[in-house]
């Protein structure tokens, strides 16, 4: 599963992409910190339903990014900035 850094850069990414419940439970766990106990409690549903929403919804962030890789880009675009390799930036497309 991916840790919390890069779940809330997938979430405000490709969130838009996922159901808006899997996009409150992630909120709820990734930005929010909760436990799943706290968010059943929260959105009134079982504990093991709010931890298959996580799982498979951070799945799909995955698979999203697998797919795209804009996260992965825009690291490397920064990263080319920092070392002022402007030039190289057109080679990442």
């Amino acid at each position: 599963m991916i840790d919390h850094v890069q779940a809330n850069e997938y979430l405000d990414i490709y969130g838009p992409l996922l159901t808006q419940r899997q996009q409150d439970i992630l909120s709820l766990y990734y930005g929010d910190d909760l436990s799943y106990t706290e968010i059943s409690e929260e959105l009134g549903i079982s504990r093991a339903g709010v931890m298959d929403a996580v799982h498979r919804a951070s799945a799909q962030l995955e698979k999203y990014e697998q797919v795209i890789g804009y996260v992965q880009k825009k690291h490397k675009i920064i990263q080319l900035c920092q070392e002022k390799k402007y030039n190289e930036i057109t080679n990442v497309f």
